[in-house]
């Protein structure tokens, strides 16, 4: 098995049950996944199961090799496994367990799918209650009576320990062993289906006190969680060794994609200071403990799992700021290791291109990886030999690895008697720093790639430029407070950002980059937030009730009222288009509600709904029995059977929606006829109209995307901060139809130019960023390119 599988890096083996091997994974966002490599005989079943007791089918690929599917991911421990080390289940708790599986069958069922491989290892006892796991892996035979005679001994296990036969004593009430008995029925026609089963047991008050949850607290934190939490308790001279430990173990693997790669302790603190050497010693030993890193006493050290390098944000953002410098000090580490082994022979010393590459990045092309005694060795006698052979080189590049001799040949470039070489190099540097920017901050990206092309212009600076002039975000506003528990909210006309970090609430004038408004945010922890359309009021949904706070009233944030959500995972609040209704939905655990503002109390209890222009027509989602409803009318809608009602809105005519499917984004009329001839592709997750309906925006984990309507014009596409999972991009598009705005991780708001580049012949790339944004100033020039004194890169 292969670092990846798929778009997919793989982690920890998981007790999968049966023939399936299961295993944890990460997508390039670094969201926790189940990947499930079927064995012999069984086939991937694509099938969108809706049930919150049932795991989320996010992938199948029966054509891979090998195939494979993926789910989301249940934290919990195993019913066996709860069974195992507590006991059987007794009373009301066996009802709340048959039950959730009952609902999760049935869901199956529905869905035109079989589960085939029921188990106790299949259920998972997760923080919102028991978990269906392991769907479209049936054998091609199974039928789903089968799963019934599964469910029956998966309650049986559940009582006694046992699967084949009732146990003794009475662990089962009448009601339950009637339906255990049936459910196990030889002939399996003489079974109850799923729907009977559930039918049966919601009758029974038990079923419905409360959720079965595990005995003890869930505590299964992702990869990337337990590798920070550890980053964290090291005091700080460790916390500053551990990207040199974890970068040394990144390589490349044949594609160029990053890949784990073995190294020796000696790479690690050879040359280095005792207590330097005891650091890393200590950051070994933590992470070796927890199985993050693989620390055998003479073997070589290496990062346990591929996935940590997208499962740990933190290791990835060294990743993407070092990546172009990596390259070249593996190519350096790799030389340095051949000379030496090879007994230091003179003919294995870089020269040339290879040595200037070395010594450029050796001077500023890193920052958070050193050179180890050997590579130094190695670089020093290049050098030496560059020495001998002409004596203006050894004056240029021996200056690149002392601090002194750097500090004379700046002062001889200030002169202008240098040949250009550092010029060149440092120019490419400043390239690299400015496209590792241009996600996060597109205006200073644009500044440095002209300071790169000041330097020199070098085909990698005219490259950044490029970049530069098409790239559509202009403009970028980041709330200066920001911190990993902060939550945002942006207004509907991108105008303000709502920021809660540490129980301050902070208000921002976006376009002017200035804080406005303040105050104490609700005493209960916050979920999510979200403005009201008019852009007055806050809303904050807590762990159990929600708040409002009227940010023109001068005043603070309101009383409790309503609901809250309990849940964690991925979390939102939005108010309906009308502002009458608040709803709030947690995705992981299908938590959902809708609280009506102007009756106080709750509305669509227990349904998915999708509200649309002035609150007078909504659609319900919930199979073959979806409806519109409108003016106290309801139609069905069976077409929107399957339809992802996250993922739907409505036109800002009432009379059309938008809905984002997995091969691409549709728009139908309120009767299920599709406007589009074409749908719009690649499919993003959450849509927005402008206020005229001519545009769409499409947002998900990492990426904007803007249409025009009318012609399915792509008019934008661009990356934006990863925020996680749980914390997905979310776009709002001006009146005017020419900006978009997007809230991305970290407080961060980008603004889009939909207009494009105006008429006339194009402007001089480097002209058109010194009359919009100007050039570094001399602070940020410090900053970013401290190598390299200050010069100006705009006239005047």
């Amino acid at each position: 098995m292969t670092d990846r599988l798929g778009g997919y890096w793989l982690g920890a083996r998981l007790d999968g049950g049966g023939r399936t091997t299961v295993r944890e994974a990460y997508d390039e966002s670094g969201a926790r996944h189940a990947l499930h490599l079927p064995g012999p005989g069984a086939y991937a079943q694509v099938r969108e199961v809706r049930s919150v007791h049932a795991a989320r089918l996010v992938e199948a690929c029966p054509q891979g090799d090998p195939p494979y599917l993926v789910s989301e991911y249940i934290e919990g421990p195993t019913l066996r496994q709860v069974v195992d080390r507590h006991g059987p289940f007794a009373g009301d708790d066996l009802y709340r367990l048959a039950a959730a599986t009952a609902t999760a069958l049935a869901a199956v069922h529905e869905a035109g799918a079989v589960h085939g491989s029921l188990t106790p290892d299949k259920v998972i006892l997760g923080a919102e209650g028991p978990r269906l796991v392991g769907l479209g892996l049936a054998d091609a035979e199974a039928e789903p009576a089968g799963d019934v005679q599964a469910w029956g001994r998966v309650l049986l296990f559940a009582a006694y320990g046992l699967t084949e036969r009732l146990g003794n004593g009475e662990r089962l009430d009448r009601l339950l062993r009637g339906l255990v008995a049936a459910a196990l029925h030889d002939d399996p026609g003489q079974r109850p289906d799923a729907r009977r089963l559930l039918m049966s047991l919601l009758d029974a008050p038990q079923s419905q006190l409360g959720r079965l949850l595990p005995p003890e607290p869930v505590d299964d934190p992702p990869l990337g969680a337990r590798a920070e939490a550890l980053y964290l308790q090291l005091c700080r001279a460790d916390q500053d060794l551990v990207p040199e430990v974890f970068l040394r173990l990144v390589g490349q693997d044949d594609a160029g994609g990053d890949t784990v790669a073995p190294a020796r302790r000696n790479d690690l603190v050879a040359g280095r200071a005792p207590d330097e050497v005891a650091a890393i010693d200590r950051v070994l030993e933590a992470y070796g403990k927890a199985g993050i890193l693989t620390t055998g006493d003479q073997g070589p050290l290496t990062i346990t799992y591929a996935a940590l390098l997208r499962a740990w944000p933190r290791l990835h953002e060294w990743l993407d700021s070092e990546r172009d410098g990596l390259a070249v000090h593996r190519e350096l580490a790799r030389a340095a290791r051949a000379w030496e082994a090879g007994g230091r022979r003179e003919s294995e010393l870089y020269r040339g291109e290879p040595l200037d590459r070395a010594l450029a990045w050796a001077a500023g092309g890193r920052r958070r990886v050193t050179l180890s005694a050997d590579e130094q060795t190695f670089l020093d006698e290049g050098l030496a030999r560059a020495r001998r052979g002409t004596r203006r080189r050894r004056a240029i590049m021996a200056g690149l690895l002392s601090v002194a001799v750097l500090a004379a040949l700046l002062a001889v470039w200030q002169h202008g008697t240098a040949d250009g070489r550092l010029e060149q190099a440092m120019a490419k540097v400043a390239a690299s720093r400015a496209e590792a920017l241009r996600v996060a901050d597109p205006v200073t990206a644009r500044r440095l790639s002209l300071a790169a092309w000041r330097l020199a212009q070098v085909p990698q600076a005219r490259r950044a430029l490029a970049a530069a002039a098409g790239d559509p975000a202009v403009d970028v506003f980041t709330d200066p407070y920001a911190g990993p528990r902060s939550l945002y909210a942006v207004s509907d006309d991108g105008s303000r950002l709502a920021a809660l970090t540490d129980d301050t609430v902070r208000i921002y004038d976006v376009p002017g980059h200035r804080q406005i408004a303040q105050t104490a945010g609700p005493v209960q922890s916050v979920r999510a937030m979200a403005w009201s359309p008019d852009g007055h009021t806050l809303a904050f949904v807590g762990v159990d009730r929600s708040y409002l706070w009227d940010t023109a009233s001068g005043r603070g944030v309101g009383p409790p009222f309503g609901r809250g959500l309990g849940a964690p995972g991925e979390q939102s609040a939005w108010f309906s288009p009308g502002g009458g209704l608040l709803f709030a939905a947690a995705r992981q655990s299908g938590e959902r509600w809708a609280w009506d503002l102007r009756a106080h109390r709750a509305a669509f209890v227990g349904q998915y709904a999708v509200a649309g222009p002035g609150d007078r027509v909504a659609l319900t989602f919930d199979g073959r029995r979806s409806a519109i409803r409108r003016a106290g009318r309801v139609t069905p809608a069976p077409w929107l059977d399957r339809m992802p009602w996250e993922y739907t809105t409505f036109a800002p005519d009432g009379e059309r929606v938008a809905i984002a499917e997995e091969t691409g984004i549709q728009i139908y009329d309120l009767d299920g006829v599709p406007v589009l001839g074409t749908r719009l592709r690649p499919s993003p997750g959450h849509l927005r109209f402008s206020p005229d309906g001519r545009l769409l925006a499409g947002t998900d984990n990492d990426r904007v995307r803007v249409w025009r309507v009318p012609d399915r014009t792509l008019l934008a596409e661009r990356q934006v901060p990863v925020g996680g999972a749980d914390r997905p991009a979310r776009a709002v598009l001006a009146a005017d139809g020419r900006t978009a705005r997007v809230l991305a991780a970290g407080g961060t708001v980008l603004t889009l130019d939909l207009a494009g580049p105006a008429g006339g012949p194009a402007r001089d790339p480097a002209e058109a960023v010194c009359a919009r944004y100007g050039g570094l100033s001399a602070a940020d020039w410090a900053r970013h390119l401290p190598e390299v004194p200050y010069r100006a890169s705009c006239p005047g």
